[in-house]
This record gives C-alpha cells, structure tokens and sequence, in this order.
C-alpha cells in the first residue's frame, strides 16, 4: 500500500474512532465517597465516569457548579448528564435515567448526648440541609411551618457547624455513608448521636438530557453497569468507597 493511500484511508477512518465530547455537571463540593471536587480525589461515580468514557471513547467535560445549577445546565441542554435520582426530582420534566450506582441512606445527626425525636416529633426544630435537596419525609413539616430548614452548601459545614454547637434544637440530616467517611477522618465525627432510624433511601443515579444523545449514553451507560456488576468488578470497585 503507497503512502497516498494509507495516508487517505486514515483521515478516511480518524473521524470514525473520535472521541463524543461528554458534558457532565458535577457538585463544586466533596459529596463523599461519591464524589469530590478535588480533581486529586476519586470518588465512586467519579471512577464510574472514567471507566465508562474510556470504554466508550467519550471525551468528559466536567462542570463543577452548585446542584439547583446543574439542574438548570440540563435543562438548557448545555450539559448532557448530571447526578440524581428519580426519587428526589420533584420537577415535571422527562430524563433518561440511568440504573442505580448506589443506594443512598439518611439519617439524623446531633451533638452527643442529644436525643433525637421521633420525625413526628420534630415541631420547633431546625433541619440542617443541603441547599437544593429534597427531603420528602420532611416536606410536609416545612409546608406547615412546624419544622424550620437551615440551608449548608456541604455536609463538611453542616459537621463542623454540629461540632461547635452549643444548644440542641438543631438536628443535620445526612447520608450515612457521606458521616462514616467524614468520621473515618476526623475523630471529632464520632461523638455524634445518630438516628437509630432512616429518614429516606434513594437510588443515587445518573439523570440524562432527554434527547437522541441522552437516550444512546443513558443506554451505553446501563449497559456499561449491568456488565461491571455482572462480572464480580462493580462489587470490588464498591469496597474501596466503603
């Protein structure tokens, strides 16, 4: 084969194999172990993100911005997927939905040697959150004012905040795996008094634009899960989040 037409074969077949850019909007903020903004940390969906575009020749473009942000990014079709779950999306619009990468427990958090009350029994507290989430156990509770909500940009100052308080009508609401990480850290988030409930469980998953690119990646993606999960490396890539 002359070089002419090797030459012309390979800018023939070099827009074949191009990598698809990918625009993903992530937090700004650590949201342990699933994610960190530090670009020196890898979290779960961090490593998820990296296996499957190097699988399937993706170029990701992360945007790191505040969650109420990546929600507007999506629908103004200038990011192509961000993090969710359909139990938490309170809005009207469709998606493609990922399948679940990880399920996500919360709990109630105070100083120790607090009592946490019963949900029913939280008239005239103040529910520390993260701004943008949604808690549907306490919804109702907000809508009828017997429940006041705080707002935090992270669960680290909703911690440090709990660490320094000094009276106990303010109770955190975080995920549980999210305190045990922090905890692992600090020995300061030990001495936490923790709900011997759960206050909601979700599926933590990837939410798509709902167009012909968000349907083909939603798909690759799940199919992506399904193979890692199958083959035993879904389960070992978990343990080192745990």
């Amino acid at each position: 084969m002359s070089r002419v037409v090797a030459f012309l074969l390979l800018l023939f077949i070099a827009p074949l194999v191009r990598a698809e850019t990918l625009q993903v909007a992530l937090y700004d903020t650590d949201y342990p172990p699933y994610h960190f903004a530090d670009s020196g940390h890898k979290g779960l969906v961090d490593e998820l993100l990296i296996r499957f575009a190097e699988k399937y020749n993706h170029d990701i473009q992360y945007m790191l911005v505040p969650e109420v942000r990546s929600q507007h990014l999506l629908d103004e079709g200038k990011v192509d997927v961000r993090l969710e779950s359909e139990q938490w999306y309170r809005g009207n619009k469709q998606y493609y939905w990922s399948d679940s990468i990880a399920v996500v427990e919360d709990i109630l958090v105070m100083p120790s040697g607090c009592h946490i009350p019963a949900i029913d029994e939280l008239g005239g507290y103040v529910l520390m959150a993260r701004f943008g989430y949604t808690y549907p156990q306490f919804e109702a509770l907000f809508a009828a004012g017997k429940l006041h909500r705080e707002d935090f940009y992270s669960e680290i100052d909703m911690l440090k905040a709990l660490v320094d308080m000094q009276q106990n009508q303010r109770v955190a609401v975080i995920a549980k795996n999210t305190l045990q990480w922090y905890a692992s850290k600090n020995n300061a988030f030990k001495k936490f008094t923790v709900s011997d409930y759960s206050v909601g469980k979700a599926s933590m998953q990837l939410q798509f634009a709902y167009n012909e690119k968000g349907k083909r990646i939603s798909e690759q993606f799940n199919e992506f899960m399904k193979n890692l999960k199958s083959s035993g490396e879904f389960a070992k890539i978990e343990s080192n989040y745990q």
